[in-house]
């Protein structure tokens, strides 16, 4: 192995419905901090959590235990469609890869993030930019409402 990958979670693209239920099953953590934790899951970074959370309607803060099993089918569908998109344009514009090239996918695909102020574009909702931890999360506080039994 590697030893800079060494450290790594399976790549997230790489997982199963299957593998991705094991892999989240029993686990205590909001949603946003275990996703983004490279050590768990590889694959996901802050500027594409906002669009899968909001594609799965889930709020950032959600606990993991708290998901019902629909739900976490449909968050695994959700990475899937928030990251292969860009996967296909070899990255985001500010990404390069192995040879220096620029990704394609641009800020007008990205659905909400970094969108505050703007209409959600499933309910028309101002977006609006929340703390979660250490890094914010822009959010759709209609379709991405915060449970209270979270």
């Amino acid at each position: 192995m590697h030893a800079p990958t060494a450290k790594l979670g399976p790549n997230v693209l790489d997982l199963s419905l299957e593998d991705f239920r094991r892999l989240i099953a029993q686990q205590r953590a909001a949603v946003k901090s275990y996703l983004l934790d490279q050590s768990r899951i590889a694959g996901i970074g802050n500027a594409y959590i906002h669009d899968i959370l909001f594609m799965a309607r889930i709020h950032p803060l959600r606990r993991l235990e708290s998901l019902a099993p629909a739900e976490v089918d449909g968050l695994h569908q959700a990475i899937q469609d928030g990251l292969r998109p860009s996967m296909a344009k070899n990255g985001a514009f500010y990404e390069k890869d192995i040879y220096g090239q620029k990704g394609g996918f641009g800020m007008d695909e990205i659905l909400i993030g970094y969108r505050e102020n703007q209409p959600c574009p499933r309910c028309q909702t101002p977006i609006i930019k929340i703390k979660t931890g250490s890094t914010s999360s822009f959010i759709c506080p209609s379709c991405q409402a915060l449970p209270s039994t979270v």
